[in-house]
């Protein structure tokens, strides 16, 4: 798989999980994008080769999505090599049964509380999809500091979301005043001009 100059976009949370003994600690999670539509990947996989048309490819995906769900109904895992199985689980109501007699008693149905769709990256040797080794075909780029502010408005406990650009952040510990810096100018881990978000 080509690497390609598209900046997959990391985010730092603080734990704030009070008593865990990693409290204070910054852990990077990904920056949650929309998810790309069935039109959406089959337009960028007909511009990607040229070999196929953009309708051929929709009619394609369409046909994979509803044979998936097809085998995965079954009980039936399916292996798409290069990039891994899809896998159906069942989870259990809470508590499970207590005996063989009562799990026979309750039916299969009323104790098989979902069916879910696992996906298990390709592991085989010579693929790059397990995670330590499809790192390298990401361009990482940090993106945001997200923390989640508590305040007491009008009496009452509201939370909000603050994310920070990471590379005002660093103007802003640079700055000897310390007031506000702005998003554009410095990078941090190859940051841009990315603009502060509040999210309620």
């Amino acid at each position: 798989m080509a690497k390609e100059n598209i900046a997959f976009l990391v985010n730092l949370r603080k734990n704030i999980v009070e008593g865990s003994k990693m409290e204070g600690r910054y852990y990077p999670e990904a920056e949650s994008k929309e998810a790309l539509t069935t039109k959406g990947f089959a337009r960028h996989v007909a511009d990607h080769g040229g070999m196929v048309t953009y309708e051929f490819m929709q009619l394609v995906l369409a046909s994979i999505v509803k044979c998936l769900k097809e085998m995965m109904s079954h009980g039936q895992p399916v292996k798409l090599d290069g990039l891994g199985t899809f896998r159906p689980t069942v989870t259990s109501v809470p508590g499970g049964a207590a005996t063989i007699e009562d799990a026979l008693r309750m039916g299969v149905n009323n104790l098989v509380q979902g069916v879910n769709f696992v996906f298990i990256p390709e592991n085989a040797q010579g693929e790059e999809i397990t995670s330590k080794k499809f790192k390298d075909q990401c361009s990482l780029q940090f993106a945001y500091l997200v923390e989640t502010i508590k305040k007491k408005i009008n009496g009452k406990d509201k939370s909000y979301t603050l994310r920070t650009p990471l590379s005002a952040w660093e103007i802003m510990q640079n700055d000897d005043g310390g007031s506000g810096g702005s998003s554009s100018g410095s990078e941090t881990g190859g940051g841009s001009d990315i603009p502060p978000v509040i999210n309620p």
